[in-house]
């Protein structure tokens, strides 16, 4: 099984080109994000992907928004539920073949570095009462944060600067310290050159001065059935190229995940509602 994730930058700028890579790689679950468009202003030809469930989560306006693409021969029907601390359509989350895939699109933190902290604090809290009920997790998405220093050039790195800070590093921490798996570096532990986005100016992609900031973590049962993950920088028509993991998913112990739209309590006893369901489009 392939699981692929893009920050394409604006789905109809980038209309052409996606058909391409996708024909070419073929992914069985696909997560975009920054699609910068409601499904309505969608290319009828992209909006229904022959072979998948597609399902878009965007407003007009140009700004923001993310979709997940999941192929119905490899994975069945799934189910979309949006998340309850979405916001600005950012994230969005579906349930196919015994998975839970959770599509992110952090805020940058330009206009409000406090967003982005709750944002994150949401998600980590979020994940974590899905982890409680024995929901497998696949997260995938531009987290819009350079885990460590290896994961931003050095030419573009300046102290405290945004998506370098602790308070945004700790929240990937976090993500691990609950058990899930940063596929890329379980497979490239060394590289010190690996980013998936770079800046339009200054010939920074041909130089290779980018960050890496785009992410798939799964739990460890299922990273230990990865064959890789990978950057596929040769795709250039974003200001993001797409990360593909490969996952020999059919030797996955068969297991009951829970209903992630039911309500259970986090740890303190609250009772919480985790999402709530939305239409395929």
């Amino acid at each position: 099984m392939k699981i692929a994730t893009w920050n394409v930058n604006g789905i109809r700028a980038r209309a052409s080109s996606f058909e391409s890579w996708l024909r070419r790689s073929n992914p069985d679950v696909l997560c975009l994000q920054e699609i910068k468009a409601h499904p309505d202003q969608i290319p009828t030809g992209i909006r229904e992907i022959d072979g998948y469930s597609s399902y878009w989560h965007g407003a007009k306006g140009g700004y923001s928004g993310v979709s997940i693409h999941v192929r119905t021969s490899s994975l069945g029907e799934s189910s979309l539920t949006i998340p309850h601390f979405d916001e600005e359509t950012r994230v969005m989350q579906v349930s196919a073949g015994g998975l839970t895939i959770i599509n992110v699109y952090t805020p940058l933190g330009q206009r409000s570095y406090e967003q982005k902290l709750g944002f994150l604090e949401s998600l980590v809290r979020y994940v974590d009462v899905l982890q409680a009920d024995g929901e497998r997790i696949v997260l995938c998405g531009d987290l819009n944060i350079a885990h460590e220093d290896r994961d931003i050039h050095p030419e573009m790195y300046e102290e405290g600067m945004l998506c370098t800070r602790s308070e945004e590093r700790a929240k990937i921490d976090a993500l691990r310290d609950m058990g899930l798996v940063d596929l890329f570096r379980r497979h490239h532990p060394g590289d010190r050159q690996a980013y998936s986005w770079w800046p339009y100016y200054g010939g920074a992609r041909a130089r290779n001065v980018g960050w890496r900031i785009d992410y798939i973590f799964v739990p460890e049962e299922i990273a230990a059935l990865s064959r890789e993950c990978r950057i596929c920088k040769e795709e250039a028509s974003s200001d993001h190229s797409p990360v593909i993991a490969e996952i020999d998913l059919d030797r996955l112990t068969p297991g009951a995940p829970g209903d992630h739209r039911s309500s259970s309590r986090d740890r303190s006893g609250k009772e919480q509602h985790h999402g709530r369901p939305r239409r395929r489009v």
